[in-house]
């Protein structure tokens, strides 16, 4: 059977794909992650992903990524790499005796080697938003930045392989310690072999996160594999937009779909070290993949199953996705909340974001939480000990309004859209770098 990656059968409305920063720009950023305000699948409240963060960062949760390789030089991912304690780098033997030579990072499945560099970029974008570093001065974060990537390479230059390819992929995965995998890929029908590997999978108490294909169709009525396979480990995932709707090539299912991530314009490391947008059910997958590894740091006495059950379990289901499959929108914060109740949710002492020396500010912003449509709506924080922040970036739903002084701590605007909307206020240096940030939801109301 062939496969390929999931991918987007529609332009990308831009491409950021030269942001290259090397040593010396790296050296002259702050201690933040400077395109972290790009990364609306990170910082939009709905995700949860904020509030996941006051809890685990994923530390040292083993995550392998089933695709086209990885950069493994990329700034943002060099320090997040797995490594395979049982080989000697460069010495052209098989020491540990799996079948792969100098399989150090990693295994290339075709070759039976340890060659695992990415020649397509689809694997690199998938890693960085699973596990790209946070807080180092350098691009964007992943959603479990404290968690390690295993590269396991199934597909060629092409994004291109076979279902066996896969399935000896999922096996060695497993085999090297593995408990999560993201597969990004997917093909019209399943084999024996890989069915076999599933059911391995189930029976070693792992995840497959696979993605749920880009056909824009019913999975539920013309499979995609290894999405729509019945198995217990494979946890299947669609994208949706930032508006919360189901993005427009992506599959659904009832039966066959288990929840939706976000998959529409997600900016993430690319090849060259750079970083790069792409869209679809491909990039939805590794946000629930690392948000596993965020529950498994912060509860490794729990199995997969429980993890999994409890992902999908607080997923709200808004309208928007009601009949397109069985669950809901990936919400991180909430499924922490499910395995860390009571006493074991620890109160966070500082900001939620991932900007370093953040420990010692404190920022709380206000909004009413009704507001009708037509009326003016306000926000109001208050800061301690930013000491350093000499302006206010305030932001509504993602679009920058205004940038205030650093003694100003309200702003007044007038709403019209009915629904949800969010406030975000980031406190900003000398040098324009962030210092905190926090946010507001709040609802517009229909008038009467």
């Amino acid at each position: 059977m062939f496969y390929r990656t999931t991918r987007s059968l529609r332009p990308l409305a831009a491409v950021v794909a030269a942001i290259a920063l090397g040593a010396s720009a790296a050296a002259a950023q702050a201690a933040t992650d400077p395109l972290l305000d790009e990364q609306w699948g990170l910082t939009n409240v709905a995700t949860g992903a904020p509030e996941a963060w006051t809890q685990s960062r994923g530390d040292g949760v083993l995550v392998a990524v089933l695709d086209s390789g990885v950069q493994l030089s990329h700034p943002d991912l060099a320090k997040s790499l797995w490594r395979n304690d049982g080989e000697t780098p460069a010495n052209g033997i098989d020491d540990d005796r799996n079948g792969y030579v100098d399989d150090v990072h990693g295994a290339n499945i075709k070759a039976l080697n340890g060659n695992v560099e990415d020649d397509n970029g689809h694997g690199t974008h998938v890693a960085g938003i699973l596990a790209a570093q946070a807080g180092n001065g350098v691009g964007g974060s992943g959603i479990a930045p404290g968690a390690r990537i295993m590269s396991v390479k199934v597909l060629d230059a092409n994004r291109a392989g076979d279902s066996s390819q896969l399935a000896k992929g999922i096996r060695y995965a497993i085999g090297e310690g593995a408990k999560i995998l993201n597969v990004s890929i997917n093909g019209n029908g399943t084999s024996p072999d890989l069915d076999d590997a599933l059911n391995y999978a189930s029976q070693q108490g792992a995840t497959v996160v696979a993605s749920a294909g880009n056909q824009a169709r019913d999975i539920d009525l013309v499979p995609s594999y290894p999405a729509s396979s019945t198995e217990p480990s494979v946890l299947t995932v669609t994208a949706i937009e930032t508006t919360g709707s189901l993005l427009s090539i992506a599959n659904r299912g009832l039966r066959s779909v288990d929840l939706a991530a976000p998959g529409g314009s997600i900016l993430s490391t690319a090849m060259g070290s750079g970083y790069e947008l792409r869209e679809g059910t491909s990039m939805a997958a590794p946000f629930v993949a690392g948000s596993l590894a965020l529950l498994a740091a912060a509860r490794p006495d729990l199995p997969q199953s429980e993890l999994r059950s409890a992902i999908v379990q607080s997923a709200p289901r808004p309208k928007l996705l009601v009949g397109l499959l069985g669950s809901g929108a990936l919400n991180a914060g909430a499924a922490l909340h499910s395995v860390l109740p009571g006493d074991m949710w620890r109160a966070p002492a500082s900001d939620t974001g991932l900007g370093a020396g953040a420990d010692a500010i404190r920022l709380e912003v206000s909004a009413k939480k009704r507001v009708r449509a037509g009326r003016v709506a306000a926000v109001k924080w208050t800061a301690t000990g930013a000491v350093r922040v000499v302006s206010w970036r305030v932001s509504l739903n993602g679009k920058r309004i205004k940038t205030l002084p650093g003694t100003r701590s309200q702003l007044r605007k007038r709403v019209s859209r009915p629904g949800t909307h969010r406030w975000k206020v980031v406190g900003l240096d000398a040098e324009g770098q962030r210092v905190v940030s926090a946010a507001r939801q709040f609802k517009v109301l229909r008038n009467r």
